[in-house]
Formats: structure tokens, sequence, C-alpha cells
């Protein structure tokens, strides 16, 4: 039997049933609610990220250090040790975001490797997507394209679409494997893993949390600029 590190390696992707815990998964709905009750100022997107857009696809993006409880879950040995079944000994949080898809209007999301989205060379890094409902075809699950990360260990040519601001880096006839699952699942996949989400089509939103990790701290290679953040994770067992 391939070891997890192996299957990560293999396919781009691990999925984690049953990790989180009952309180893990209120603390991560309750953050959630309190950012989505906030007032709006800016259109709908809150967050004010590039790829928002409005109420069918929000992100709410930046804020765990305001959330008490979040930070400490973020850099917990639970998610050292999740990383490290993938490979990832050393793990340095730099990114994290509630994804919202709006009831009966959440956006679609285009074919993409989230490291196309850093703007410059970079080490590929981890994506921890963690369902806070049920999530469905119907409601917009993600879909992820399998890829063998050291014979394709690079970065596909992406476009900007202009008409659902966002990045498109595969064109092809695959619809990928989708990641329909419980509440409190946690599916991790590389940088360089392919994949998109459906829209949500039901009566409610589909809510998601998008938290990521780089193996050392990302910098703009001519600035040395810090890229977002770069705290450490408590150390695998």
């Amino acid at each position: 039997m391939p070891s997890t590190q192996e299957t990560f390696q293999n396919q781009g992707y691990l999925v984690f049933e049953n990790t989180l815990s009952a309180d893990e998964l209120t603390l991560l709905r309750e953050s959630c609610q309190t950012l989505m009750d906030e007032p709006v100022d800016d259109g709908g997107h809150s967050g004010r990220h590039q790829i928002g857009l409005g109420e069918a696809r929000r992100f709410l993006a930046h804020r765990h250090e305001e959330l008490p409880g979040l930070e400490d879950f973020l850099l917990s040995k639970k998610i050292g040790d999740i990383l490290a079944a993938c490979a990832g000994d050393d793990a340095y949080l730099f990114n994290e975001q509630f994804v919202v898809k709006g009831a009966g209007k959440g956006a679609s999301f285009a074919w993409h490797q989230d490291g196309a989205y850093v703007g410059y060379d970079h080490r590929p890094y981890f994506t921890v997507w963690i369902a806070l409902d049920d999530t469905t075809e119907e409601n917009g699950c993600v879909y992820l394209l399998p890829r063998d990360l050291a014979a394709n260990p690079g970065l596909d040519p992406h476009e900007w679409l202009d008409e659902s601001n966002e990045l498109n880096g595969y064109t092809g006839d695959e619809t990928g494997q989708p990641m329909t699952c419980p509440a409190g699942t946690v599916v991790v996949f590389s940088s360089l893993t392919l994949h998109r989400s459906g829209p949500n089509s039901t009566d409610k939103p589909r809510r998601a949390y998008v938290c990521q990790y780089s193996p050392e701290p990302i910098r703009n290679p001519e600035t040395g600029e810090l890229k977002r953040y770069a705290k450490p994770v408590a150390q695998a067992a």
C-alpha cells in the first residue's frame, strides 16, 4: 500500500474524513457567520478580494487575528499532522479566507491552479479546503483534476476572464473528481492541482474555509516583500 505522502504526490490531493471535532466545526461556522453579518460597504465584495462577485461569490479574507480561537486552530498540531501526511513538514500559514456561494445564485469558479494567483515564482504550497456545509454537486462542490506532481511540477498557462473575474487554466474535456462530502471534511491539494467549482443552485449558502500553507515564507523575489503571512504551524508528532 502506498503511503499517504506517495498518494498525495501521485494524485495531487488527499481527503481527510471525520477530522474536525464538533467544537472545531462550530468555531469555523460561527467565525464565518460573524463576518457575513458585518455591514457590507463595498458592493458586496466583503474582504475586497479581486475575484469576489458580491453575494454570488464572497471571499471573507484575512481576519483570523480578530476572531477568538481561529488563529489557534490555523496553527494547531492537528493542521500540522494533516500537512505532514501530505509531505509537508515545515509549514507556514500565508493565506486564509471563508468562501461563501450565495443561495440560488452562487457563482461557479473556473479551472485554475492556486499558484497562478501568486504572481511570481515560489515553491508549491498546500491548500486546505474545509467543508462547513454538506457539499454536493448541486450547491457548488469543488472538482479536482488528479495530477502527478513529480511528472507535472509547474504551473500551466492561465488567462484572465473579465466576464467572470477569474483566471482559467484548463479548457480540456475532463470534468474532474467531485469532492462531495459531509461538513467537517478536509480536502488538501497542491497549489499545482487544477480545480474548479460549480454554481450553487440550492436554497442555502454553501460555505467553505480555505487556508493555505507554504513550506517556507513566500516573498516577492524582486522586493523581498512577504506574501500576506508567514506563521509557523505546530510540528507534527
